[in-house]
């Protein structure tokens, strides 16, 4: 068949794609669109690992960042005493040794990233000999006096009712900015750690809600000298730790959830010249006029928490959208009502993270350099493991194509394990834009490596039913032939990820012809296929995985591999598969004998990656 008519063809058949092959979901790929660099740090966690089999899961899940400040409990963390309390359970003060943890972690996992916290409070833990004794009260039963400023003689009656309240100077001490940041200086000088591994370090946690969560240090209504109050402790240490490393990445203000985005403590907000702002805005606003003011900066990474307050699936499958989707209705939008200081009813769509690069943009000007994270995120405990996957894979895949800096999930669920592992061992690091004609139900996420010769693309299908799609990807060049899919879809409580070679990973294929795909992805899963440039003599080979001998052949070739060999598919110069088998070890040998002499591909899938390389048959 002549070129020109094959182009004819090839164009037609993008023309009448969605006819001819009767798919419900048309995907469109552009390789030359969105291309954002991808953050490692996206795939991450919240809480420091607690044994040898949690480090080793790490490793082989491929998470690459950790953040191990607790969260409400990092705000009275002192260091030198090693003690924290916990403020949902009476204030009690605690030991907490974030030295240990960061010796452990750096020890057993040295290429992941970890993230403590500044304090900014002003007050911190100072003894343990005044806790309210839980024990000798109700045996430590939860109950709804857990969040009671007890500690520090506090009294209840058997019946609940506060007695009196704890006295905080008994167990708090002072906490300047200097003490704060001083934790630096002493893991870099007398513990030795290496900083690089600790260069992102959140500012506190929650301070809009202070009020709530550390009333007995902050009035639980705030006024506006109490939003002033609070940004000068928060500058204060900024200042402080620029003065010791100017290249720390410095994450705040952690804000709470939802409505706490736009509001603060008891429902305010605050006024400047006449004019409410919501929380974030004023957060943002107030630091560039220090920034712009000091010369000093003042933010790296604009870091939020996002608890959806959604139950039901539908809605749960959608809440990834809040982040940046300017047309999503969310059904729970109720801070954002007050975004201008009243009650708006017609505002209905959240974007959180679009408003706040809006917000930014406006303050800090377009070139800020400013990052966005997610620290925090959980959806209903009610929700089954395979909702909890799909949400999570969804927010890793919009925060891929946008660039965001990191997101540590609060809860971490067991499907999480195989979704942070089949995401981080086959995306690639550049994003590729995409768009999905059904985009609520089925996303295509998509990313090339920084040679442009190799292409993922991760489907996350939300229904509940079988979907059929059509890829069609532009400005690319890919081979022709048979490729092979990674496919989730069955999540389950149980623990199934052991590791990379261990896991529930589906093994499956499809077929790409003139670059586009047509295939049917199963209802409720997550499938990820990689793709090869045939314009590359060499793809996709690192540290020598994968060797062939010879690559000049007259009748066979050996392959072999530091991992298992699963499949290999011989693809000649246009792309087309001419011979291919199924294996299991890590030497193969192929016979091309009878294959006429030219140039070929071959496609050696690993357990580990996939390898494309060029061989000549003599």
């Amino acid at each position: 068949m002549s070129m020109r008519k094959k182009s004819i063809l090839t164009l037609l058949f993008f023309l009448n794609g969605s006819l001819l092959i009767n798919a419900s979901t048309n995907i469109t790929v552009n390789l030359k669109s969105d291309n954002v660099s991808i953050s490692p740090y996206i795939y991450g966690r919240n809480g420091a690992p607690s044994s040898d089999a949690e480090y080793n899961k790490i490793k082989e899940a491929g998470i690459h960042f950790e953040r191990m400040n607790d969260g409400n409990n990092c705000t009275k963390y002192n260091w030198r005493k090693k003690l924290t309390c916990h403020p949902d359970w009476y204030n009690n003060v605690y030991a907490c040794d974030w030295d240990d943890r960061a010796q452990k972690f750096q020890s057993k996992l040295p290429d992941v990233k970890g993230m403590f916290a500044f304090q900014l409070l002003g007050k911190v833990a100072k003894t343990n000999q005044y806790n309210f004794n839980d024990w000798e009260y109700n045996r430590s039963q939860w109950w709804s006096g857990c969040s009671k400023k007890l500690c520090g003689g506090g009294q209840v009656d058997a019946d609940g009712n506060i007695i009196q309240l704890g006295d905080t100077s008994l167990f708090l001490q002072d906490w300047p900015a200097d003490s704060t940041t001083a934790i630096y200086t002493h893991w870099s000088d007398d513990l030795n750690l290496d900083m690089s591994q600790y260069e992102y370090w959140n500012m506190d946690n929650e301070m809009e809600i202070w009020g709530g969560t550390h009333s007995d240090v902050i009035e639980n209504v705030y006024t506006n000298e109490t939003y002033e109050e609070i940004m000068q402790k928060y500058f204060a240490v900024a200042k402080s730790i620029r003065k010791i490393n100017p290249n720390v990445k410095l994450c705040g203000p952690a804000a709470a959830s939802e409505w706490t985005w736009f509001n603060g403590s008891g429902n305010t907000q605050p006024t400047v010249n006449g004019k409410t702002y919501c929380w974030l805005e004023y957060f943002i606003m107030r630091c560039a006029q220090e920034e712009k003011e000091t010369g000093i900066r003042m933010i790296d990474v604009l870091d939020i928490h996002n608890y959806p307050d959604v139950t039901s699936d539908a809605d749960i499958l959608q809440c990834h959208r809040i982040l940046y989707d300017r047309n999503y209705k969310y059904p729970k939008a109720n801070g954002v009502k007050k975004i201008n200081g009243g009650w708006d009813n017609n505002q209905t769509k959240e974007y959180i993270l679009e408003r706040c690069k809006d917000w930014i943009i406006n303050y800090f000007g377009d070139d800020n350099n400013i990052k966005f994270g997610i620290g925090e995120y959980n959806v209903s405990s009610n929700a089954s493991e395979t909702v909890h996957a799909l949400s999570y894979a969804s927010m890793i895949g919009e925060g891929a194509r946008h660039g965001m800096e990191y997101f540590t999930p609060w809860t971490w669920h067991e499907c999480m394990w195989e979704v942070v592992h089949l995401f981080s061992k086959t995306a690639k690091e550049i994003n590729v834009g995409s768009t999905s004609d059904n985009e609520a139900l089925v996303s295509a996420y998509c990313s090339k490596n920084s040679q442009g010769d190799s292409l993922t693309i991760i489907f996350v299908n939300r229904s509940s039913s079988e979907e059929n799609i059509y890829t069609a990807i532009h400005n690319g060049n890919f081979i022709d032939g048979q490729y092979p899919t990674y496919t989730l879809d069955a999540f389950s409580k149980e623990s199934t990820f052991q590791s990379s070679t261990q896991n529930s990973l589906k093994e499956g294929s499809v077929v790409l012809t003139n670059n586009s795909i047509q295939t049917t992805l199963p209802a409720y899963s997550i499938t990820s296929v990689t793709l090869h440039d045939g314009t590359a003599e060499l793809l996709d080979v690192t540290d020598n995985a994968v060797s062939l001998c010879p690559t000049s052949v007259h009748n066979d070739i050996t392959i072999i591999s530091e991992y298992l060999i699963k499949h290999v598919t011989l693809l000649n110069e246009t792309g087309v598969a001419c011979k291919s088998m199924t294996c299991n070890a890590e030497s193969v040998k192929m016979d091309l004998s009878s294959l006429a002499t030219g140039i070929y591909f071959i496609q050696v899938q690993t357990e580990n990656n996939i390898h494309t390389s060029k061989i000549i048959k003599k």
